[in-house]
């Protein structure tokens, strides 16, 4: 008999992946215990729009770049593969369908909590995963909606830094503390457009790519 896992779920534009997100990636591993991470590149956002984002296929290729020394850590095209815009509660629907004995855990970052109110069925989002907010030290992670915290605060878990217990099919929402390394995809962006070295702010497996690729403005080789 397979044994059930604790899956991780983290999206995001990994527009370029970059050392933060595996940092964060990492730390939510060994805090809530996660068998595996799954990384889910953003499909098409129904917030931001998709004219200055690379392409998908890209997006999907250096993140699977980024996580492939880390054999916790696996990539899913779900979004990416999904046609018309990528709500997180489908997402998290159709992983529930894909792995009904698993527990999931869906990450996400603290500034996303101003906007939860506002994404599709978010109160059924606690109906088919945990709910973890990675937070930076010194933000405040409650929601900034009254209302979104009066329905997550009903679903509130231990206070960060103690274990995450076994909740069986009680949803919890809580948050994780973790380090901030000061690294985000935008700069990446920038500091390539005005050739610079983004050296050690991602993996070189992504550097090459973004190199024999020609993109975010670089010169292909």
């Amino acid at each position: 008999m397979i044994q059930a896992q604790r899956i991780g779920l983290m999206g995001g534009s990994f527009d370029p992946p970059h050392h933060g997100h595996l940092r964060a990636a990492l730390e939510a591993v060994e805090a809530l215990r996660l068998d595996r991470l799954l990384f889910i590149p953003t499909g098409a956002h129904p917030f931001k729009g998709e004219s200055q984002r690379m392409p998908p296929q890209h997006r999907l290729a250096m993140t699977r770049l980024a996580i492939a020394d880390e054999p916790r850590f696996d990539v899913s095209d779900i979004e990416i593969q999904r046609a018309g815009t990528a709500y997180t509660i489908d997402t998290l629907r159709d992983l529930s369908q894909q792995f009904p004995a698993d527990e999931l855990i869906l990450l996400l970052g603290a500034d996303l909590l101003g906007e939860l109110h506002l994404w599709k069925d978010w109160r059924e989002l606690l109906e088919y995963a945990h709910l973890c907010v990675m937070n930076r030290p010194g933000y405040d992670a409650r929601p900034a909606c009254s209302l979104a915290s009066g329905v997550l605060l009903k679903h509130q878990a231990p206070p960060d830094g103690e274990p995450i217990p076994d909740y069986d099919d009680q949803y919890f929402y809580g948050a994780l503390t973790i380090r901030d390394l000061e690294i985000s995809s935008t700069d990446l962006r920038q500091r390539l457009r005005q050739g610079r070295s983004i050296r050690y702010f991602t993996p070189e497996p992504v550097i090459a790519y973004i190199q024999e690729h020609g993109l975010y403005g670089q010169a292909t080789q």
